[in-house]
């Protein structure tokens, strides 16, 4: 585990390189026998017809195309955040912008799959018509699929990066010369002035605490030679 962090930036590159890829590919797909139609985010599409030549041009519903363009910008701007942070941030500290970008991918996606959703039912009914299911309709493609698998990395790399940081810290061996012996004591311990008084002046007794207020032969006052 000691230099998973020195590749886990490989994470998030991989994911912005789908998701960039993702920009150019359909978000949805239709089979039918009249033809196969692939509808892209930002609400291009090509029709390609077995009796005839590959039509194209964009839907004509407002609603979807504002929204797809919303999710397109948004997953294009995380997309190059996403891949220069990947690269600056080779073999350092894992930024916390994995984890913002991923979660900004994963809501970008779902908004637009549920907007489209909500969207081509309420123009279904606005013209009078039974509302349908888009997705019911259409598969999801790989515009769609891809900025889940990005996030999922991103997230995956952000976790990975900081449960692996603190086993990395480098313990650097202390040298001989760095270890610094401390030198004994040399210098006595002062004596209190009390300890001065050794023998009773009177009497000529040995003292036997120097702290003796009084002398414990003749009682003889010993503060007096203080």
């Amino acid at each position: 585990m000691s230099k998973v962090r020195d590749f886990v930036w490989l994470l998030p590159f991989i994911g912005s390189i789908l998701a960039a890829i993702s920009l150019f590919t359909p978000a949805a797909v239709n089979f039918t026998v009249m033809g196969q139609v692939f509808r892209y985010m930002d609400g291009f599409y090509i029709v390609f017809g077995p009796m005839f030549g590959p039509t194209f041009g964009f839907i004509d519903i407002p609603v979807l195309i504002i929204i797809g363009i919303i999710c397109t910008i948004l997953i294009s701007i995380c997309t190059i955040i996403l891949f220069i942070s990947s690269l600056t941030h080779r073999k350092k500290d894992t930024p916390g912008s994995w984890l913002a970008l991923g979660i900004i991918l994963m809501g970008g996606t779902i908004y637009y799959i549920a907007g489209t959703e909500m969207g081509y039912m309420m123009y279904l009914v606005i013209r009078g018509s039974p509302p349908e299911s888009f997705w019911g309709i259409f598969v999801p493609s790989f515009a769609v699929i891809a900025p889940f698998i990005t996030s999922g990395l991103s997230i995956v790399a952000f976790i990975i990066g900081k449960s692996t940081g603190k086993e990395e810290v480098e313990i650097k061996p202390i040298s001989k010369e760095e270890i610094r012996v401390s030198e004994p004591i040399t210098q006595p311990i002062p004596i209190e002035d009390t300890q001065a008084v050794k023998f009773c002046p009177a009497c000529g007794e040995k003292i036997p605490h120097a702290q003796a207020q009084f002398c414990p032969s003749c009682g003889y006052d010993l503060k007096k030679e203080e």
